[in-house]
């Protein structure tokens, strides 16, 4: 039975990376650089560190990454919606008595923007940002932190992620694994579940834990 969820915030709870993708490359393109959209993308899945890095590397000078941040914190949050179902599943695990918690890379000031928005700040009994100074995903001191703070048995807690890395960091903290395929992505480590939409984690969250790949 799973009766606790650890999140991945972008791309995983929130559908963040169509816009993010977007602003990305409009400041490239004030700076005279053309970058694909799947480019970007794929760097910024890896770290949003890496995409940026890259990008200097080719001579885009650094203020293009100063534009994006101001672009992001000055986006609208409708434009990043949390996912089909995400409200829905966080609501079923705090009703049973379980609780939800947030492990994401994204800085505390953007993540509290997009929850308090959309109403869903109450869901999480912890959300550890950048600022909680935790090493990155794959690490999974954040993760051992959570289990240790919360109280949470890790064979009855379920980490979603979109990424190897974060899925790589659940296990290695010893809580179940769920891959959230988009676009036909597929995980390159043994998972525990495969969905590809959260309102598949209704039943898993409800059922007896097996080991299934939707």
């Amino acid at each position: 039975m799973i009766e606790n969820l650890i999140w991945d915030f972008d791309g995983s709870l929130f559908n963040t990376y169509p816009a993010m993708v977007r602003l990305f490359r409009q400041a490239l393109l004030r700076k005279g650089y053309v970058a694909s959209e799947n480019e970007i993308l794929s760097l910024m899945k890896d770290t949003l560190g890496k995409a940026v890095d890259f990008y200097l590397d080719r001579g885009v000078d650094y203020a293009f990454y100063k534009d994006f941040k101001k672009s992001e914190e000055e986006l609208d949050p409708a434009e990043q919606p949390p996912f089909e179902g995400a409200r829905e599943v966080c609501s079923i695990v705090v009703r049973n008595g379980g609780k939800n918690l947030i492990i994401t890379h994204r800085s505390r000031k953007t993540a509290f923007k997009l929850l308090s928005y959309y109403e869903m700040t109450s869901l999480f009994s912890d959300i550890i940002t950048r600022e909680s100074g935790f090493k990155r995903k794959p690490d999974p001191d954040a993760f051992v932190s959570a289990i240790r703070n919360y109280r949470l048995n890790p064979r009855s807690t379920l980490s979603i992620g979109d990424r190897d890395l974060d899925v790589i960091a659940a296990r290695d903290a010893g809580t179940k694994t769920c891959f959230f395929s988009q676009n036909g992505s597929r995980p390159t480590i043994r998972v525990d579940f495969t969905i590809d939409n959260l309102l598949q984690l209704e039943k898993i969250v409800s059922d007896d834990g097996h080991s299934s790949h939707v």
